[in-house]
């Protein structure tokens, strides 16, 4: 991963969005993450996390099991990285990623033109109002190396970190883990800040039920105090279907105990600096 840092005062900008999306729409979401990306990019930021399956919408439902879906997603993915290759910045496209005979809940890792990897949910909730096991399958348990996109072979797993090359940002370390991932006794991010991961972000797809957003907020930050690192939520928000779930867009960026948030005109955003 190589990215221009800023070397004045050893800051990198971390931030999260929430672009509108529509439900299975996947070339308009490609477009409006792009727009994300650029915006994010002018605004000096260097990792930005958008939301978890942002390509297609959480609320996909039996649609992730469409082969047209699926191979529209990849296409998509291989026009962002094109549209991308000249922008100082990593990010994360999240959707459904089919190998073999499963399909995983991906989180594509991006920076100048490359798709480092791609982070797959390793705890899929199958509770309430959550049924990802009818169609995801969780992350294998060693990573495995795929083609897609038209890039490859590039990891796809649970765990992975992803580390800066640029002299004297070589402290930057990104991991990635999905949504409920976070939400379990033994979240990935733990295994990744133990393997020098300072910056951990998180695509996320978390309804609202009463009192969940304080929860929410106390659970992330803890996860920054405790990690003794950065962390950068990105929530589902406008667009997604209301069949099952409610979501607000809580987007969250939290430096070890302190949180930052900024909304911008066309974006739930949230943004914050982190030592690099």
């Amino acid at each position: 991963m190589n990215l221009h840092l800023s070397q004045s005062d050893g800051f990198l900008r971390v931030a999260a969005a929430s672009p509108r999306i529509r439900v299975a729409d996947v070339e308009g979401n490609a477009e409006v993450a792009l727009a994300a990306v650029r915006e994010a990019a002018e605004r000096g930021v260097r990792a930005l996390v958008l939301p978890e399956l942002n390509l297609t919408g959480y609320t996909a439902a039996d649609l992730f099991h469409n082969r047209t879906l699926l191979h529209a997603c990849e296409t998509a993915l291989a026009h962002i990285l094109d549209e991308t290759r000249e922008l100082p910045i990593v990010f994360t496209i999240g959707l459904p990623v089919a190998v073999a005979e499963n399909i995983y809940n991906c989180a594509a890792v991006c920076c100048a033109g490359e798709l480092l990897g791609l982070t797959a949910k390793k705890y899929l909730p199958n509770y309430g109002e959550f049924y990802e096991r009818r169609w995801f399958a969780p992350a294998p348990a060693d990573p495995v190396w795929v083609e897609f996109a038209g890039q490859g072979p590039v990891p796809l797993g649970s765990g992975l970190v992803y580390r800066c090359c640029n002299e004297g940002a070589e402290d930057l370390v990104l991991g990635v883990e999905v949504c409920e991932d976070l939400w379990v006794p033994a979240p990935p991010s733990t295994e990744m800040a133990l393997a020098g991961a300072t910056v951990i972000l998180n695509p996320s797809a978390s309804d609202e039920i009463i009192g969940k957003a304080d929860y929410r907020r106390s659970l992330i930050s803890n996860q920054s105090a405790r990690l003794y690192c950065a962390y950068a939520y990105a929530d589902a928000s406008e667009g997604e279907s209301t069949t099952d779930m409610v979501f607000a867009g809580e987007n969250l960026v939290y430096e070890r105990l302190q949180a930052r948030r900024h909304e911008a005109p066309h974006l739930r955003y949230g943004g914050g600096r982190c030592r690099s």
